[in-house]
């Protein structure tokens, strides 16, 4: 894979494609693209210290999807792997949300697959609206970054 894609994303996860994931017109359905991103989106909030499963017992403050784009650019097909890139856009931040940016790029093609974009908000699962985005995981983005 070439490693010039990933550069400026500082979070990669790899996943395979899987036979089922394909649809009658031979690729991998439009869906499983953002099912990808949200493995990598978990995945990356969990480096962050932003918990996704929130419950009585833990932070009650997580991130919740305001609104997702997905730009498909190239059909996956089994047998591939795919690297998911994941990054923040900083200048999106304000004190509620940020825009999460993701690359899916395959393997066989050495290409990217999709592009998408996600806007997400912390959101307060008990009292059941938006939240201030944790002074933790704005640090550690920054770090990151």
């Amino acid at each position: 894979m070439n490693k010039e894609l990933t550069r400026a994303y500082p979070i990669l996860l790899e996943l395979p494609v899987v036979w089922g994931e394909m649809d009658a017109a031979q690729h991998v359905n439009n869906t499983v693209y953002l099912r990808y991103s949200e493995t990598a989106r978990v995945d990356f909030m969990h480096q962050m210290g932003f918990e996704v499963a929130v419950s009585d017992t833990s932070q009650p403050v997580g991130p919740i999807i305001a609104e997702i784009n997905c730009r498909y650019k190239a059909p996956l097909t089994y047998p591939d792997k795919v690297t998911i890139a994941s990054r923040v856009n900083l200048e999106s931040m304000d004190a509620h949300s940020f825009w999460m940016e993701q690359l899916v790029i395959s393997h066989k093609m050495d290409c990217v697959a999709a592009e998408i974009k996600a806007r997400l908000v912390a959101y307060d699962y008990k009292l059941l609206k938006k939240a201030i985005l944790p002074d933790a995981f704005v640090k550690k983005l920054k770090e990151l970054q």
